[in-house]
């Protein structure tokens, strides 16, 4: 009788360590899985596509809104309608800025994650938003036609401090027409004047903190925040110990500004300078004379402790690594320059000086 041809145990064990690898391999391969999405910055197409689905749900509610105003004008019988009309379409955008407010400060987060070549990309789109919603308040709020004003005052056109505005402050105004500029309701600086505030108290890194309408003013934010926003600032300068994610500084002029943060984008600023310590490179926009150097320190209270806890202790250089949206020329861009030392030592010598001086007082 035949005998069975005897096993190759080299071969059997060869294959066993073999299924034993790729059991290996798709367990890890749905771990990875597991983790992609439960975490989608990890995965760059994973932030795209959330933003673009974001980004044509608010286009969508716009179309929408604009679409609504529209039949409400046409259909309005008397005043009252009107503006009851216009009233609903107020909300309906109000409810679209915050999706808009959203969505920003998301991109803010994923383009940290991103290839340079997305984030500029969804910055970009992120600036055709704004002006879809601008065209959208346009619709709910139409300029009024040319009239008098009664006896003492001078003729007018309804909507002027609209059409005057500058793209700058297009979205300020905009927001200001809905009435959004008035929802001072988060922690935050706002409307003063001459003075110097210290923000010494232990800030909610979980929070957004907010410096609005402040002229001749020091500010000093001296524990870590989630995210500054900052706009219309006049001649002012602002020192922000850590911030764990964005800042966003817009419509300032003639100040200072030393932040350490994830990331910094500026727009509208004009003759300012920025003493940056940032984990992305900054971005800059529609902004003229404004000067990147590296962040300076007051030695306010456990600075160290602070900007090591949100991974902001390291210099790594990137303030000079300066993007701007507006120049996509390979030459140097005419609308930022790197501050020279005497500069430098100026402006860390005027920002120490008022706050040592704010610490004598007390």
């Amino acid at each position: 009788m035949d005998r069975a041809p005897a096993t190759d145990a080299p071969s059997v064990f060869a294959r066993l360590d073999s299924n034993a690898a790729a059991r290996v391999a798709r367990v890890e391969a749905r771990r990875n899985d597991a983790k992609l999405d439960a975490n989608p910055l990890e995965d760059a197409a994973k932030c795209v596509d959330a933003f673009e689905r974001a980004r044509r749900e608010i286009e969508d509610a716009l179309r929408d809104v604009a679409r609504d105003a529209a039949r409400a004008r046409t259909s309005a019988r008397d005043d009252a309608e009107t503006n009851e009309a216009r009233e609903t379409g107020k909300a309906a955008l109000r409810a679209v800025n915050a999706r808009v407010v959203d969505l920003d400060r998301a991109t803010a987060e994923w383009s940290y994650f991103l290839p340079a070549y997305d984030a500029r990309v969804m910055m970009r789109k992120m600036g055709e938003l704004r002006e879809q919603f601008e065209r959208a308040v346009a619709c709910v709020t139409p300029r009024e036609r040319f009239r008098f004003k009664s006896r003492g005052g001078r003729a007018t056109v309804g909507g002027a401090a609209a059409s005057a505005a500058t793209p700058a402050n297009q979205t300020a105004v905009a927001m200001a027409a809905l009435d959004l500029c008035d929802a001072d309701d988060g922690p935050g600086t706002r409307d003063r004047r001459g003075e110097t505030i210290v923000i010494d108290r232990a800030t909610n890194d979980g929070e957004d903190y907010a410096l609005e309408r402040l002229v001749d003013c020091d500010i000093f934010v001296l524990g870590a925040i989630r995210a500054l926003r900052a706009y219309d600032l006049r001649r002012c300068r602002v020192y922000v110990l850590a911030i764990a994610g964005s800042a966003l500084v817009e419509n300032i002029v003639d100040s200072v500004v030393c932040v350490a943060t994830r990331q910094l984008r500026v727009h509208a600023a004009r003759r300012t300078n920025f003493h940056v310590r940032a984990t992305s490179r900054p971005i800059v926009e529609d902004s003229r004379e404004v000067a990147f150097a590296p962040r300076f320190s007051i030695e306010s209270p456990n600075e160290e402790e602070v900007l090591k806890a949100h991974g902001l202790f390291e210099e790594n250089h990137m303030w000079r690594e300066v993007d701007d949206f507006l120049w996509l020329k390979s030459s140097q861009s005419p609308h930022w320059r790197l501050l020279d030392e005497r500069d430098r030592a100026e402006d860390e010598r005027a920002t120490r000086e008022r706050f040592d001086e704010f610490r004598l007082r007390k």
